[in-house]
């Protein structure tokens, strides 16, 4: 394992605990500032949690025999001296593995059994029913425990052809498959479902996620590793072979399952040994590299860039055997450098805008309002150094002005709250075309659209209708939410404009993106049913368990979209009633401070005093609160 790619992993772990670690502080500085405010301290408590427990998720995608399991090995693994995981040939990983660390839990390997395919629990549901898993213990210090063990990821089990067909195991009607039936009937297919290996390796203790995915008919078989699981991993490494380069089955999984749906992925070219000749000179060797990998690229029509040719088995020799010119040779080290330079500061990136979006917006209100806070204390202080020495009807004029203002400013903040409750009532009205009832409501509709077709014919209508309906749904609440907005903001201007507050500006609620999901699901739709091997025949559990997968996805996207609108509802109504509350608390206070004054004009130096000391206070507050978008912005 490459110096560089650990450092950047264990940095990338640094970065983002000291990120939540930012955000609790804030949170606390907050409920100092304010007093504790549970709706925001749990939204803020909820990011900083979310940062600690983010994972770095990195799938490898090929046909069977590409080397996939063996390049794991070479680039995460070979620092065991030996192959963590099976890749012998003919034993190879026959389900898709996930490797990751949970500190709450001891090492183990845990498999499910590929017959609960028949369940309609998805994947994601199922990973919370451990009674359905077979576990077994794995003992780290035991490198010869840890690599009997994992050999169960090699199993298969012969079963009917007859249950392999319902469940999506096996095709009669492919040519290519036909050969796998035996005499008495059976077919041979995978022993487990999926597996998850808890391992406490450094890169995963920093958060790294490892899914390894084998093959095309595991792609097919399981609808929630292509809607799902796939298009979420931060990478994706497809894998070919050198000497064969881009078949037809690699172009089907390239073209259905990866290059429209990640967010960054490369094709390796694996096993560039096999073009090592000893008879032709190294520029020959490496320009026949070369000639293969641009045809890959032309193929996959991807930058020439992204393609990278390795030999994981002599990456793997070479880094137990400590033979550096045979790792240099073997390709590995570019891979390792753009896991480390690209891939992982991607991820930083796109964490650090996500955090940007949910906490930088509360900090600049918290400067504002820190900010004019400081204004009016140091004004007060202004006005009662004038005061000074003056008689009482002078300082009876200024409580009298001060007074006016304050019943001003009450009038306003009346109106306002007719506003808000007016508001309010039509959040509910939003929140209430997003609940959990509508969803159910539209899922049941979109059931029963294809509940007499279980064709392709039928999902792509049970599908169309579901996306449509979430669609309007969306585009509903969106409408909704700028008329509120129109309403804030004149409420907004009056206080700015008749009362000095500072500026306040809400942005739109914008559900571009889970809309964008729907689409995205709707053209999932399209693909499956004009899949010719679907077409074809009339599968109704493989239509049945897209459709639930799909189902599953697209009501993710609408639970989303909930939580945004009601995320806006809370940006759009919480900062000002605290600037609302806040400014009245200092028009009390200032109104008291004067009354007091006027009974004995001996309180107005201490007044003062104490006015210094919150300024003094604020400054300090300031300079915390500095600090913090300090760490954040890092």
């Amino acid at each position: 394992m490459s110096v560089h790619l650990e450092q950047e992993v264990a940095d990338f772990s640094e970065r983002r605990l000291r990120l939540a670690n930012a955000i609790t502080e804030y949170s606390n500085w907050l409920d100092q500032q304010h007093g504790i405010d549970a709706v925001r301290s749990l939204r803020l408590t909820d990011a900083a949690a979310a940062l600690r427990q983010d994972k770095l998720v990195v799938a490898f995608v090929a046909e069977f025999s590409r080397g996939k399991t063996e390049l794991i090995n070479a680039l995460f693994f070979a620092d065991q001296g030996q192959r963590l995981l099976p890749s012998e040939a003919g034993r190879t990983t026959m389900c898709p593995t996930e490797l990751f660390f949970n500190q709450d839990e001891a090492p183990s390997l845990c498999l499910l059994p590929i017959e609960t395919r028949r369940r309609d629990e998805s994947l994601g549901q199922l990973k919370h029913m451990p009674i359905e898993w077979c576990r077994i213990a794995l003992d780290p210090a035991d490198p010869r425990q840890m690599q009997q063990s994992l050999k169960k990821l090699t199993e298969t089990r012969p079963m009917p052809a007859v249950e392999a067909i319902e469940l999506g195991l096996w095709n009669g009607d492919d040519a290519s498959e036909r050969h796998q039936l035996r005499p008495d009937g059976t077919v041979e297919v995978p022993a487990w479902r999926y597996a998850l290996v808890n391992y406490p390796h450094p890169l995963l203790r920093a958060g790294l996620i490892i899914l390894d995915t084998p093959g095309l008919n595991a792609l097919g078989a399981e609808p929630e590793l292509t809607l799902s699981v796939i298009p979420n991993a931060h990478a994706v490494m497809f894998l070919l072979a050198t000497d064969t380069g881009v078949t037809r089955s690699d172009l089907e999984i390239w073209q259905k399952h990866v290059h429209r749906h990640t967010n960054y992925h490369v094709a390796v070219l694996n096993k560039i040994d096999m073009l090592w000749d000893e008879l032709k000179s190294d520029a020959e060797v490496q320009a026949a590299i070369e000639r293969q990998a641009e045809e890959t690229a032309r193929v996959l029509k991807m930058p020439r860039s992204r393609v990278f040719a390795v030999s994981a088995q002599k990456a793997l020799v070479a880094t137990i055997k400590k033979d550096a010119a045979l790792r240099v040779r073997s390709g590995i080290e570019s891979l390792e450098y753009l896991l480390a330079h690209q891939v992982i500061p991607s991820r930083r990136d796109m964490l650090h805008h996500a955090i940007s979006r949910e906490v930088t917006g509360s900090l600049d209100e918290s400067r504002t309002d820190l900010d004019a806070r400081l204004k009016r204390s140091s004004d007060e202080l202004v006005q009662l150094t004038q005061l000074s020495g003056k008689n009482r009807e002078l300082i009876e004029q200024t409580r009298a002005s001060l007074q006016q203002e304050k019943d001003s400013y009450d009038a306003t903040a009346v109106q306002f709250r007719l506003t808000r409750k007016m508001v309010q009532a039509q959040g509910e009205q939003l929140l209430a075309n997003l609940s959990e009832d509508t969803l159910d409501g539209i899922c049941k509709a979109g059931r029963a659209a294809m509940q007499g077709s279980l064709t392709t014919r039928g999902l792509t209508g049970g599908i169309r209708q579901l996306s449509e309906q979430m669609n309007d749904r969306l585009e509903q609440a969106t409408k909704m939410a700028d008329s509120m907005l129109e309403t804030l903001d004149r409420a907004y201007v009056r206080f700015h404009r008749d009362h000095k507050l500072p500026k306040m500006q809400v942005p739109r609620l914008d559900l571009g993106a889970y809309r964008n999901r729907l689409k995205a699901l709707m053209l999932e739709t399209d693909a499956f049913c004009r899949d010719p091997a679907n077409l074809l025949l009339e599968k109704n559990f493989m239509i049945r368990r897209f459709y639930a997968g799909l189902a599953i996805e697209a009501r993710k996207a609408f639970n989303l979209a909930r939580t945004e609108a009601e995320r806006w509802l809370r940006i759009a109504l919480d900062p000002v009633m605290t600037r609302i509350r806040e400014h009245k608390q200092y028009l009390d206070t200032r109104l008291g401070s004067l009354q007091r004054i006027l009974e004995n004009m001996g309180t107005l130096h201490s007044r003062m005093a104490q006015i210094k000391q919150q300024i003094s206070d604020m400054r300090h507050d300031k300079l915390a609160l500095a600090r913090i978008a300090a760490q954040l912005a890092a």
